[in-house]
């Protein structure tokens, strides 16, 4: 037996597969046959995993229970922290089970891989030999007798089928595909494909506009390389600049995601134009807290009460509610289904979140509630209910988790929905804004995990948003919205890349989430009501729907093992692909840099500063 489906069997983490395509926790229930077949010492630690996991728990509620009644809040604490590094502890002990069987392997498989590029190498070199006798052959043959020299075909300039083929260059906003469709065509060749408006599917956008030109090219392309220079000190100050910020990097894109989608426009005149808004505005500084980014909303008379997410009476219904979808395509089956649709000519993925958060250990209630609202309780096994009301369309109005002893947590409402607003995120709040000027360095605002790996993690996402914030946003409109994302700082898990086409992630790209996840964990436990964004995106390989789609799926995988590897609640996790839209490096050809996650802090934006009443 595979040690890697070994250890995923026993430490309980069906999503860390390394041969597997990552799939939600409640699609891949454990097999207990495999446990049994499993070595003794891998099954005690998955013991060690699991009970690290439970004490971790109950420290957290014991932490819960101290603030609530006046207790030992500083010794909970303490407890938090060793449950934690106990469960630290417990997953290093099961990577060092397997290092040596993963070391044989890793052996086993070069040692296999030199062979056939010998056998290769050999059977190339015969018929190289072959081809060179038939060639001289052919010179004698046509009678150059003349002392004409006999010409060899180098070897290097033989035609290997084996030989890696030029990129091809993919059309932008191609017609989305159907489910079955997208997964059995090429996607270069899903690409090159007419768009045909069919009815019930999304707007068609136009095929043939061209890729920009990156706006700054290597050295080999003849660019001077005092321009990478000049990104570097504008973004170490940003403040003293009106134009668009870019990335220091070789063709490095715009840092604000907003910027990249006015790049993107195809209107030439873009940047000029926002750097002269940029000009008109004032400067403003960032906040320095959580309320203060938040402090307009008294300004403009607004008041904010939250209900207990159970005071209303609901009608309890027996099946699970369906809403009302955008006009799209549907992709995928059952708890994969994905909808992608036109918003604002940007072709967007829309997912539901409720099976990664239901698992497979828990309890579901629907109830029926008063305006074509529907409340959703699932009930855990240790009496926790997670509390998520929609309306009609699906759209999350409020979150709350409410532990045993009825005490409840706020982790997202949103007033405009509450008061009976619908689809909000068809109307971008962002388009009101003006361009966002960056007052701070970029490395206070980006993290790349790679390059910051001593970096406080934790500090950083405590951080509060960049600008202030107009009014409480609901989540969907947050997901759909550049300019409203822009506010909040991101981490971009460049440690996790991912192969082109795949969604998967390895147990040892996996492990290096732990310093991220740990400083997630870290603001949980100060306020277990913080909401974190994730975020996938692709290269610019292939279509923009397979992308999208793609995208969506790498986010939800990285939520998944946030979950699973690290105990981090999945109620506190939300997910949203992007495709290419996002590109970090400005390029058409596949680029590990743009294969990549990000994680931003979004409860400043999706909940406010508010007590439950």
């Amino acid at each position: 037996m595979a040690i890697n489906r070994t250890l995923l069997a026993t430490v309980a983490f069906p999503l860390m597969s390394l041969g597997f395509a990552l799939q939600p926790a409640s699609a891949q229930p454990l097999r207990p046959a495999v446990v049994m077949q499993a070595p003794s010492n891998v099954v005690m630690v998955a013991m060690d995993v699991e009970d690290a996991k439970a004490r971790l728990r109950a420290a957290r509620q014991a932490l819960a229970d101290a603030k609530a009644n006046g207790g030992d809040v500083d010794a909970a604490k303490a407890a938090v922290q060793e449950a934690r590094s106990e469960l630290d502890a417990a997953m290093a002990g099961s990577g060092n089970a397997n290092q040596d069987d993963n070391q044989q392997a890793g052996k086993r498989k070069k040692q296999q891989g030199q062979d056939a590029q010998q056998g290769q190498d050999n059977q190339d070199q015969g018929a190289n030999q072959k081809k060179r006798k038939k060639q001289q052959a052919d010179v004698q043959d046509n009678g150059q007798q003349d002392g004409a020299k006999v010409i060899e075909v180098p070897a290097e300039s033989k035609v290997n089928g084996n030989a890696e083929q030029p990129v091809k260059k993919k059309k932008k906003n191609a017609q989305v595909q159907d489910a079955d469709t997208m997964q059995a065509v090429d996607p270069a060749q899903q690409a090159a494909e007419p768009t045909v408006k069919d009815k019930g599917s999304i707007e068609v956008i136009d095929t043939k506009q061209k890729k920009k030109k990156p706006l700054v090219q290597d050295n080999a392309s003849g660019a001077p390389a005092e321009e990478v220079k000049r990104k570097q000190v504008i973004a170490a100050d940003p403040s003293k600049s009106n134009d668009t910020i870019e990335l220091p990097v070789k063709n490095g894109a715009a840092v604000l995601d907003s910027e990249k989608d006015a790049d993107n426009s195809g209107n030439a005149n873009t940047r000029a134009e926002r750097r002269k808004l940029r000009q008109q505005a004032k400067q403003v500084k960032a906040p320095k807290s959580d309320a203060e980014a938040q402090a307009g909303f008294k300004n403009n008379n607004v008041e904010i009460k939250i209900a207990p997410a159970l005071k209303q009476k609901g009608e309890v219904v027996r099946t699970r509610p369906v809403f009302d979808q955008p006009d799209g395509r549907k992709v995928g089956n059952g708890a994969n289904t994905r909808i992608v649709f036109n918003l604002n000519n940007r072709i967007v993925v829309k997912s539901d979140d409720r099976n990664r958060i239901v698992g497979d250990k828990s309890e579901v209630r629907y109830e029926r509630l008063d305006g074509g609202r529907t409340r959703e309780i699932i009930i855990r096994g240790d009496g926790t209910r997670i509390v998520t009301v929609r309306n009609r369309f699906g759209e999350i109005i409020r979150r709350s988790r409410i532990d045993n002893r009825d005490r409840e947590v706020v982790i997202f409402f949103s007033p405009e929905l509450n008061r009976g607003g619908e689809r909000l995120y068809l109307r971008d709040p962002g388009l009101r804004l003006p361009p966002m000027r960056l007052t701070i360095p970029v490395e206070d605002y980006i993290i790349d995990t790679s390059s910051n790996p001593r970096r406080n993690y934790r500090e950083f996402l405590a951080r509060p948003p960049v600008e202030q914030v107009e009014r409480v946003y609901s989540l969907d409109e947050v997901k759909y919205s550049a300019r409203i994302r822009d506010k909040v700082r991101r981490i971009d898990l460049d440690t996790i890349t991912f192969d082109t086409g795949s969604a998967e992630i390895s147990m040892g790209q996996a492990s290096s989430l732990q310093q991220v996840a740990k400083a997630i964990n870290d603001l949980l436990d100060e306020d277990p009501g913080e909401t974190f964004l994730i975020e996938g995106h692709t290269d610019a390989v292939g279509s923009d729907e397979s992308n999208l789609v793609l995208s969506d799926q790498r986010a939800e995988s990285v939520a998944s093992v946030l979950t699973d590897l690290f105990a981090i609640p999945p109620e506190n996790l939300a997910t949203q692909g992007y495709g290419e839209r996002f590109l970090k490096v400005d390029t058409d050809e596949a680029e590990r840099l743009n294969r990549r996650v990000t994680i931003r802090r979004v409860t400043a934006l999706v909940r406010p500063v508010a007590e439950v009443e």
